[in-house]
């Protein structure tokens, strides 16, 4: 793996044309891209991360006119009319694919899902790049999202390039909202910053929420996900700690409970202070050796805290149930 700068992205660019891996920094999480179009580089993706098949991969552009490539036509106009709204940025649409997307890339299914990052060094690899690139988030398959390349690094994949540009990479810090178009109607599969709400308002129609038990058309459908290599608890009406535990709490006039180490993701619960920081406060007990549990506040399930519940739950799975 060679960690790069940014005003190095022409020699990452050329890694992706020639079927190599490079992990990126985008405004949501760190990504693992490989050229989109080339069944064998996408492969490496799955290998590279432990990942299962069966798991889909979002696809990413640096251009809208990319979407006619890679949706088959006739596409709905409700795809441009969401693109317009919301890319570049942390929204990715589901539509019928295109025969130019490999199978790999979404597991088989009929549909793609494609996102424009918004990040200005993720769009710029891309760009140089000349095509459409797959990546799921730079992760091994399971664990923490990565919101640092350090993040990336401790990981120790096998990949080629690992572009370092912390300094732009919380604007948003969980994945993104993804959204199947079909029929002139919208659905969320995956919540994200981008709320129901704020869909609906930009494209003047309703937009309902899949079922919990959606099948897996999209990635980040699985019951378990977002892990720490650490047992992961919410707190509830938790009155003592365990010993070296690390608490998180999303509030500075919350109770820390004299846990070993604290974190705030917000002074005063604000969500989108929240989002930014989840996965970094994850990661941060994470690399503690003195915490050998965490425990986190849940935040109420409206707006964005849908998201910020949604991986929460996830990343508690195995130890919840």
């Amino acid at each position: 793996m060679k960690i790069i700068s940014p005003e190095q992205l022409s020699e990452a660019a050329e890694c992706l044309r020639n079927g190599g891996l490079v992990a990126f920094p985008t405004e949501t999480v760190y990504g693992l891209g490989a050229n989109a179009l080339d069944p064998v580089a996408v492969a490496g993706i799955f290998e590279a991360k432990k990942r299962p098949t069966f798991d889909p991969l979002i696809v990413h552009i640096s251009d809208k006119n990319q979407l006619n490539d890679l949706f088959l036509a006739p596409i709905d106009l409700l795809v441009f009319r969401l693109a317009e709204k919301f890319m570049p940025g942390p929204l990715t649409i589901v539509h019928r694919k295109s025969p130019v997307v490999p199978d790999l890339v979404t597991s088989g299914m009929e549909n793609v899902a494609v996102r424009m990052p918004a990040h200005q060094v993720a769009h710029d690899l891309i760009r140089l790049a000349g095509i459409p690139v797959a990546a799921p988030s730079a992760n091994l398959f399971g664990q923490l999202s990565p919101t640092s390349y350090k993040h990336v690094a401790k990981q120790k994949m096998e990949i080629d390039y690992l572009v370092a540009a912390d300094d732009v990479t919380h604007l948003v810090g969980i994945e993104s909202t993804v959204v199947l178009v079909e029929n002139n109607t919208c659905t969320i599969l995956r919540p994200g910053i981008i709320t129901a709400e704020d869909i609906s308002t930009a494209i003047e129609l309703p937009v309902t929420i899949a079922a919990k038990n959606h099948k897996i058309s999209s990635p980040g459908l699985l019951n378990s996900h977002y892990s720490p290599t650490k047992p992961l608890h919410f707190i509830d009406n938790l009155k003592v700690l365990p010993e070296k535990t690390g608490i998180i709490l999303h509030a500075a006039s919350h109770d820390s409970l004299n846990a070993i180490r604290t974190i705030y993701t917000s002074q005063n619960e604000n969500l989108r202070e929240v989002a930014a920081a989840l996965f970094t406060s994850l990661h941060q007990m994470e690399d503690d050796e003195e915490v050998e549990q965490i425990f986190i506040e849940r935040v109420e399930e409206k707006g964005i805290g849908i998201s910020i519940m949604d991986r929460l739950k996830k990343a508690t799975y195995r130890y919840e149930k």
